[in-house]
């Protein structure tokens, strides 16, 4: 019996050990929040920017270095953070920033910089990324790098069961360059126009959401259309809704929803249509376990506009407010807003709208009941989106001092998901510290964490989510409550950890047994109040909480996970080997000596080899008949010649069992009293018994 090896569960960078050795990763010296380069002692790989949640239950954002030295480390961290807290800045990152953890990995190049394809510029670098023109790209064994560290932040470091949803790498460039692969990796470079991250946010929205660019000629997602008819393109839902409709992007053959958009100017925010993909896309439930169930655009109040060609702010033109009711008098007045279901459920929703004097007296009212359907298929999302709207026809005598009042409410659950002041509410702040109470009083933050920063609307309820992180265990919040309420432009939340400074025990003996043609598994033992999970690969997602059984023979091997409360996950492999099962046989002949012609019955015991396995009977002399007379009995018909002829059986065995042969020899002795004997050859007869 052996004791699993325990692996330092403080930092990744020992737990990556594998990847250190294959990959020639050095990490850097660590770079801790509020330190200085004297305190640093520890390596650090994985940095938490922002953590609010469960990694399985937010959506995760891995940000990586490329052309970072050994000594840019903590630039890269400064540039990673900066660029990540810009991204959060923008809807709906930012209303979804509760839902999003971000972490840097800390990858260490010889030489700084990217190389330029079919160019003279080519650094050593850790991803050997290369630019072509704006676009970047993986070279030699770089995405398999990345891949690579993705599986062993999904298997060793992030929240049991979280996934990665994307990784973006900036690379230490002022070149001006950035581009997407594909849903999982983007690149985006230290440029003037990245210096906030609006280059990355823009990049990282092409693999997140699968968006095209508005500017282009590619036809690609759910923002880019190659029909402008209204009653076809892809967004003709939303269509005359806060600038929404149909303009050129980049042919005329090509459309896009505006022209006012991150998607196609950086700076600009993101379009409705864009938006609302991001949102999906942010609840995929492949990535997600705590989805939001449906997203509420904000809804506005407008009188009657152009469907196609009111785009962008030409739209504000037509928005009614408190400040501008009386335009309203003599028109249709509308609320309206377009939700796309996220879940596959029904969303039940209705849609108020009221409008009162001054002197709290009604003066129009109307409201209506949708049935959202639910989102059974995730590549039509169109399906499952509706626009939600009510009309109060013709008003009149509206005055300065009315009141607007719409909302969209969740009938299953009376709660309301947006109003007509949606759009213009405040936002606050709120801060989330990170600090470990040591065993002698003192606080400190915990090692490679900044600061999150979540936006939350102002005088609401924020919920205190207490994530836990790698190494640590969250022991409670300086509100010391579950919820707060939002009431200033600002607020602090302190989360307290305690180090986990054990390892659950775990034992495993290597299990090898013979073939028997029943289930075997693995030998694992563990101590009370131990969880494990297991993964079949050994970079692979621990999702598996049984240990499975095999019955043939062969190696097997299986990774595990053990987690108790307060302790570092423990992780190992078992093996189990399931030999294949011995064979034997004899081969008897009942008369082994003959005079003159005649027949030899031949009998074959088998040992350990299955009834119905085949058995191939051979002579060495050809033109033997060899004739199967019953199960393991043959007859073999001699010619008058004097010979010695050895007769052989043979089992070739199979993927459970061992193969065998056996032999055995008659001597004819000619009777020269008889005739007709044939004479023999020099290679063999032979004859097949059993099924095969």
């Amino acid at each position: 019996m052996t004791n699993v090896k325990k692996k330092d569960g403080k930092w990744f960078g020992a737990i990556v050990l594998s990847l250190i050795l294959l990959f020639s990763l050095v990490f850097p010296y660590p770079v801790m929040a509020d330190q200085t380069a004297a305190d640093q002692t520890t390596a650090a790989s994985v940095y938490a920017i922002h953590k609010t949640g469960d990694d399985k239950e937010n959506f995760v954002i891995v940000i990586m270095g490329e052309g970072y030295t050994r000594e840019q480390q903590e630039q890269f961290l400064k540039d990673a953070t900066a660029k990540a807290q810009g991204l959060l800045k923008w809807s709906p990152y930012k209303e979804y920033s509760d839902r999003i953890n971000i972490y840097a990995v800390q990858t260490v190049s010889n030489e700084t910089g990217v190389g330029v394809m079919y160019g003279e510029s080519n650094p050593d670098t850790y991803f050997h990324v290369q630019a072509f023109g704006k676009s970047c790209y993986f070279a030699k064994d770089g995405e398999d790098k990345a891949k690579a560290l993705r599986a062993e932040l999904e298997s060793r470091y992030l929240d049991t069961g979280a996934a990665v949803g994307t990784i973006h790498i900036i690379c230490n460039t002022t070149a001006n360059i950035g581009s997407s692969s594909n849903a999982l990796f983007s690149f985006s470079a230290n440029s003037d126009e990245n210096e906030q991250g609006d280059v990355m946010t823009h990049e990282i929205s092409h693999s997140i959401g699968r968006l095209g660019d508005e500017y282009d000629k590619k036809m690609q997602g759910e923002n880019i259309s190659d029909t402008s008819d209204p009653d076809k393109i892809k967004w003709h839902k939303m269509l005359g809704f806060r600038g929404i409709g149909i303009t050129a992007a980049g042919t005329e053959t090509v459309f896009a929803p505006g022209r006012v958009c991150m998607m196609r100017d950086l700076g600009n925010p993101f379009c409705e249509v864009c938006k609302m993909e991001l949102a999906r896309r942010l609840n995929n439930r492949d990535y997600v376990s705590r989805q939001a169930s449906v997203y509420v655009c904000d809804p506005e109040i407008t009188i009657p506009h152009s469907r196609t060609g009111t785009l962008d702010r030409d739209s504000d033109q037509y928005r009614i407010d408190e400040t501008n009711i009386t335009k309203a008098n003599g028109k249709d007045l509308e609320f309206r807003t377009v939700v796309q279901n996220i879940v596959d459920a029904k969303q039940h929703l209705k849609i108020t709208f009221r409008i009162t004097g001054a002197d709290h007296t009604v003066k129009y009212e109307k409201e209506e009941t949708y049935t959202v359907p639910p989102l059974s298929n995730w590549y039509d999302p169109d399906a499952a989106r509706e626009s939600l709207s009510v009309t109060l026809p013709a008003v009149t005598g509206l005055v300065s001092g009315d009141r607007l009042e719409g909302k969209i409410i969740d009938e299953d659950t009376g709660k309301i998901l947006a109003d007509n002041q949606t759009a213009g509410q405040a936002w606050s702040t709120v801060t989330i510290r990170y600090m470990l109470q040591n065993e002698d009083g003192t606080e400190t933050t915990v090692p490679d964490t900044a600061p999150a920063t979540v936006y939350v609307p102002k005088n609401s309820a924020y919920t205190l989510r207490s994530p836990d992180l790698y190494g640590y265990t969250c022991v409670g919040n300086s509100a010391n409550q579950g919820e707060i309420n939002i009431t200033e432009d600002r607020q602090e939340i302190t989360y307290y950890y305690r180090k986990n400074s054990e390892m659950p025990e775990i034992q495993t003996v290597p299990v090898r047994v013979t073939y028997d043609g029943k289930p075997h598994t693995f030998d694992i033992k563990q101590e009370d109040g131990v969880q494990i999970s297991y993964s079949l690969t050994e970079n692979g997602s621990y999702t598996q909480t049984e240990m499975p059984f095999y019955t043939e023979a062969g190696q097997y091997k299986i990774y595990f996970k053990a987690e108790k409360a307060s302790f570092i996950p423990t992780y190992g492999e078992a093996v189990l080997e399931i030999e294949k099962a011995s064979t034997s046989m004899q081969l008897t002949a009942k008369n082994d000596t003959v005079k003159g012609a005649g027949t030899v019955e031949l009998q074959l015991c088998r040992q350990g080899i299955p009834e119905d396995a085949g058995i191939k009977v051979t002579c060495d002399v050809s033109g033997i008949t060899l004739e199967e007379k019953g199960t393991d009995h043959w007859m073999a018909t001699l010619p008058n010649e004097t010979k010695t002829y050895t007769f052989t059986a043979c089992y070739n065995g199979n993927g459970n069992y061992t193969g065998s042969k056996a032999d055995c020899q008659v001597r004819v002795t000619a009777d020269h009293s008889q005739t007709g004997g044939g004479s023999g050859g020099s290679s063999g007869g032979s004859s097949s018994g059993g099924s095969g």
